[in-house]
This record gives C-alpha cells, sequence and structure tokens, in this order.
C-alpha cells in the first residue's frame, strides 16, 4: 500500500483486520495501528515465532511482509 495518502491507515487496518482475523491473538499481544503491527512477547524465541507466523500467514494470503523494515524493542530485565 502506497504511504502517504489520508486513507493508507485506515485501508491498512480494515485489510489486515479481515485477513488476519482467524489467526491473530488478542490484545495486548498483538496490535494494529495506522499501518504498523505491533506484536508483543514474552521472550525473544516466542517473539520470533510470533513474527514468522504473521510473515507466512500473511504471504499465504497475497500480501508482502517488508522484514527489512522491522524492529524489535525489548524491554525490561537482560
Amino acid at each position: 500500500m502506497h504511504q502517504g495518502p489520508a486513507l493508507s491507515p485506515l485501508l491498512f487496518v480494515i485489510v489486515m483486520e479481515a485477513s488476519s482475523r482467524e489467526f491473530r491473538v488478542p490484545l495486548p499481544w498483538e496490535l494494529l495501528y495506522t499501518d504498523d503491527l505491533v506484536v508483543i512477547a514474552e521472550t525473544e524465541d516466542g517473539l520470533i515465532k510470533r513474527l514468522n507466523e504473521w510473515k507466512d500467514k500473511v504471504e499465504n494470503r497475497g500480501r508482502r511482509v517488508h522484514m527489512n523494515k522491522t524492529k524489535v524493542m525489548i524491554y525490561g530485565e537482560q
């Protein structure tokens, strides 16, 4: 989806909501916001697993996922 137009965030959320309904987990673990997806996990392995699941399932529905744009934030004890 092209970024910039005012409708892009709304269209992103509508399409992702419909296409991910069957495999998404409830808040606070996953959140669709503007044109982004937030995935929260308790461990790094859990996060990698969820991100790969998202990528595979979204791509199976004809969408592209840019993993090189993916950002990871670690919060808490290391």
